[in-house]
């Protein structure tokens, strides 16, 4: 049995986090460059990885260690949207929309960092023992 640290559900909120991290440095990108001509919008794919990787490992009839391998081994992926156009200079940036996407996954992280306080706040009632 894995300890509480390296459990799957802690696997997964570390791979949230890095999926959100990674999602914001595309979008703050994509904002720091709206005006640079032929940039195109940056955007950030994991669910689906994670989502193939799960689905492969339960067709094998992997046991809960591959799983915790197919999660583990999932990373966010950085795309470039090369057929967007929002300007007539090629550039691919709509800034309400990066904006928007900023706000949002600003809300996501949160989340997931209450996940993670909720989770270390449990581990530390019952370390103390109450």
């Amino acid at each position: 049995m894995a300890d509480f640290l390296s459990s799957n559900s802690m696997l997964m909120l570390e791979r949230a986090m890095n999926f959100q991290w990674t999602k914001q440095r595309a979008i703050t990108d994509n904002v720091v460059n709206a005006e640079t001509p032929d940039y195109k919008t940056k955007y950030v794919t994991f669910e689906e990885a994670l989502r193939k990787n799960i689905w492969a490992a339960a067709q094998r009839g992997a046991p809960l260690a591959s799983m915790r391998e197919a999660i583990g081994s999932t990373a966010p992926k950085v795309r470039v949207a090369g057929d967007e156009t929002a300007r007539m200079d090629g550039n691919g940036v709509n800034v309400a929309e990066q904006q928007i996407e900023l706000v949002r996954n600003a809300f996501q992280i949160q989340h997931v960092y209450r996940a993670i306080s909720s989770d270390m706040s449990r581990l530390l009632m019952a370390i103390r023992g109450q």
